[in-house]
């Protein structure tokens, strides 16, 4: 905990996340909240793996953070490239990759990407069409189209899509083009591929080995580790860092306000979660909206644009199962707490 005194609102989520790993309902969790560039709470809870042996939870664990990678390392590089003018949303997808891609996707458009509405499907199996990376993600072009354009249908293939759009557009691979972001914020801790030897939190057991501090997500696996939709890794300290250099007027590191506004408002509206740019809309406000992101992991964030606040939540509730499916019940009782 930082600071000399907890509030209330610590004292309950402290007692949530508390009771949470000592009742098993997920093996342990990092939460940190703050506001404006202020850290206000950071503390860790139960172990960061169970299997093989019993590993402490500590504040400086590295997570796999599953699709917070949409909106951790390929907005920013978009973004950035939307502002500089070498993109636009309304972008068609044959101007955005050298690729051949078939009839039915060049209408796609960057902002089709970046909202979930393109019309791909949600996953694929990428590992038939070839031995190399490039084979893989080139095979995207051979599935059909399955929803019409326009419509929300959360697709991982759009973001793999799209961080292959920022790789093309900046010149590097995506792991150098989002690094290039981090370090320039002070993100030291994030990144893909990560070193062996550092603190992870274990993610499944597959086939009886328990994956930590390699990627868990299976497509980002194929990829070989850096992909659009999945495959970083980070801590609370580094994401509480990107999430007050979302906040409009805090003097973003990543983009200018206008850039920072336009990706948070709403742009689709969907039944389970309204889309901005890249983000989740969980709340509008005319002053500024609840935007964040979900990570399959067990990993999520909010900011709350219009006051400055921002909540970190790192579980491994996937460890040693993905069968575990306590942890909205816990992220609703944080959100009534911190976001009411």
């Amino acid at each position: 905990m930082t600071g000399a005194n907890m509030n209330d609102r610590f004292v309950k989520i402290d007692k949530i996340l508390s009771s949470a790993c000592e009742d098993a309902l997920i093996p342990g969790a990092v939460f940190l909240a703050g506001k404006g560039g202020e850290t206000l709470f950071c503390r860790a809870y139960g172990f960061a793996s169970l299997e093989p042996e019993s590993v402490q939870m500590t504040p400086d664990t590295r997570f796999d953070l599953a699709s917070l990678t949409k909106v951790v390392a390929v907005w920013p590089c978009i973004v950035r490239l939307l502002e500089a003018g070498s993109l636009s949303l309304s972008d068609p997808l044959p101007s955005l990759l050298p690729w051949d891609f078939p009839a039915e996707m060049h209408p796609i458009t960057l902002l089709h990407l970046l909202t979930h509405t393109a019309g791909l499907v949600e996953d694929a199996d990428l590992d038939g069409f070839g031995e190399t990376r490039e084979e893989r993600v080139r095979g995207i072009t051979r599935i059909p189209l399955r929803y019409p354009m326009g419509q929300v249908h959360y697709s991982d293939l759009s973001f793999i899509l799209l961080g292959e759009i920022a790789a093309h557009k900046t010149g590097l691979p995506l792991s150098e083009a989002a690094a290039q972001v981090w370090r320039s914020l002070g993100m030291m801790d994030t990144g893909y591929c990560p070193p062996a030897g550092l603190p992870f939190a274990a993610t499944e057991k597959v086939n009886g080995k328990v994956i930590s501090g390699t990627v868990h997500d299976e497509r980002a696996q194929q990829l070989f580790g850096v992909a659009g939709h999945a495959g970083v890794f980070s801590t609370a300290k580094d994401l509480g860092i990107f999430c007050r250099n979302l906040i409009p007027g805090s003097g973003s590191g990543i983009c200018g306000d206008e850039w920072l506004k336009r990706s948070f408002r709403l742009w689709r509206r969907d039944p389970k979660w309204d889309r901005g740019l890249a983000f989740v809309v969980y709340r509008e406000d005319p002053e500024g909206n609840l935007i964040g992101h979900t990570g399959f992991t067990g990993t999520s964030f909010k900011v709350d644009t219009k006051t400055g606040s921002y909540a970190v939540l790192l579980t491994n509730r996937v460890h040693p199962t993905r069968e575990n499916h306590n942890l909205q019940s816990i992220r609703e009782a944080i959100d009534e707490v911190y976001f009411p």
